[in-house]
């Protein structure tokens, strides 16, 4: 049997072979993004290191997209099938942050809650006082302040804008104060952390009164005797009175909605206003190399409150930015 000169010429080359290197290398991407997965949807926070990962949770979903087309293009379906598998049940975590929740609003008073860390005091004075006048800021709870810091604003005029104050400027980061346009009553709701947490009773003019209370929660990622402090600053925090006055939680929680511990704060009764109104994924601070934008500082409220708007601003001097809620009051409870 003889072949025609048409059917050499146009025999098909043989396919090429699989690089085993490359379905190694984009196999160990792939298990990498397994294990963090693994991490988020287990809920396994046992360590700094797992701490720091979980916070990364939109940019592992972020992560497993780019492995998916990687693997695609590279012609390793079964790899691509399994990243976008990851991929897809963390992005479904992260879906409902970006949504409103869309219930009615309580008809009463509003209040304009805003929280900053200073920086150890470092932030733009002139920066901090426009947007105090600019957002119309009712409340203003402040971390990191220092003595130099409060002087800085005092002689900026903050007294004129919000008149009240409880709380200590102190050296360092442990400082923390709230101001207020309306009388504060000091109330002691949390003892025994590293840094000052103070709260007070506002004393509104609608039938509710609310109590606030500057956060601070201790950084977890320093060491290992942060990372516990970390987890018992945020159970020591103090739960809605379902009973009494409304609570807000104001400040730096150095934690996520993607952790454990700031999950469990949650479920005790608080809602976080930003993903509420579906602004959760909006990052509040980055400190260039340590770590990209996360979401670490929030307004908690308490569930007979609403949120009408979050807002977040820079803060020149700071690595956190300004937040502020426009928060929902019922006229009686």
């Amino acid at each position: 049997m003889t072949l025609r000169l048409d059917e050499v010429l146009h025999e098909p080359e043989p396919p090429k072979p699989r690089r085993r290197w490359v379905t190694v290398a984009v196999g160990f991407f792939v298990l990498v993004l397994l294990g963090m997965t693994v991490l988020r949807l287990g809920g396994i926070d046992r360590n700094r290191y797992t701490t720091a990962i979980l916070a990364l949770t939109p940019y592992l979903a972020a992560f497993g997209l780019v492995i998916t087309f990687l693997a695609l293009a590279l012609r390793r379906r079964l790899l691509a099938f399994t990243a976008l598998l990851m991929a897809v049940a963390l992005a479904f975590m992260l879906v409902p942050r970006y949504l409103a929740d869309g219930e009615s609003l309580p008809t009463g008073q509003r209040l304009r809650v805003m929280s900053a860390n200073l920086l150890i005091g470092g932030a733009d004075t002139t920066t901090l006082m426009r947007l105090i006048r600019d957002a119309r800021v009712d409340v203003l709870t402040l971390q990191e302040v220092t003595p130099q810091a409060l002087t800085a604003l005092d002689l900026a005029g903050i007294r004129e804008l919000l008149p009240h104050r409880v709380g200590n400027a102190l050296p360092g980061a442990s400082g923390s104060v709230i101001l207020a346009k309306v009388p504060l009553r000091q109330i002691i709701l949390i003892e025994g952390t590293l840094f000052d947490q103070p709260a007070a009773v506002l004393d509104l003019s609608g039938q509710t009164d609310v109590e606030i209370m500057s956060v601070h929660v201790c950084p977890p990622v320093e060491n290992a005797d942060d990372r516990a402090r970390w987890e018992s600053d945020l159970r020591k925090l103090p739960s809605p009175d379902s009973k009494g006055r409304p609570r807000i939680l104001s400040g730096d929680f150095n934690a996520t909605l993607d952790h454990r511990e700031f999950s469990a704060v949650l479920d005790r009764g608080y809602s976080d206003s930003a993903e509420l109104i579906g602004e959760g994924m909006r990052p509040t601070w980055s400190q260039f190399p340590y770590g990209p934008p996360v979401t670490i500082d929030h307004v908690l409220i308490d569930r007979r409150l609403g949120a009408a708007e979050v807002k977040v601003y820079d803060l020149p001097g700071s690595d956190h930015n300004a937040l502020l809620a426009e928060i929902a009051i019922p006229r009686s409870l």
